[in-house]
């Protein structure tokens, strides 16, 4: 996989938590969906008839995908106004806490429920591809976040 898409990521991530201006996430999404859709394209070597029924369901899989997220560049922000504000406290810690589980479930959950829909038009090895390419590229993302997002400070 090529390092450009954890650089951009990167960037589209710092622009979701700090930017106020919807058109940077939109041109950051964009960045991220085009790498993420190239590593697909070319590591997945499908056949025509495979294409043709995994991308539509692919776009269905990211929109669900980015739902999600969406919510996860909230729950960042939030943080990091916060932070940067010191306005953090025991009771937002909690909610932060349950935020972030809650993410996270969703996004198995997101994975789950489209499984046999991939499997349907995809052998079961090329599926099990795509969800370690999904898998890497997100571990990436999620580096590059712990990278940049600064740690709590409980004193």
């Amino acid at each position: 996989m090529r390092q450009s898409v954890s650089t951009i990521a990167f960037v589209f991530f710092i622009l979701a938590a700090i930017a106020s201006a919807n058109d940077e996430i939109a041109d950051g999404r964009a960045m991220i969906q085009s790498a993420r859709d190239e590593i697909v394209r070319t590591e997945l070597h499908m056949t025509d008839e495979e294409a043709a029924g995994f991308w539509p369901l692919y776009s269905q899989y990211r929109e669900k995908h980015n739902e999600v997220m969406d919510r996860y560049g909230e729950m960042i922000a939030e943080y990091i106004r916060r932070y940067d504000d010191a306005d953090l406290s025991d009771e937002y810690a909690d909610e932060m806490i349950a935020s972030y589980f809650e993410v996270k479930n969703d996004l198995l959950t997101v994975q789950q429920d489209f499984l046999p829909k991939f499997r349907a038009v995809l052998p079961a090895l090329k599926v099990a591809r795509f969800y370690q390419l999904e898998n890497k590229i997100n571990v990436e993302i999620d580096a590059q976040l712990a990278i940049a997002i600064p740690l709590v400070d409980p004193s």
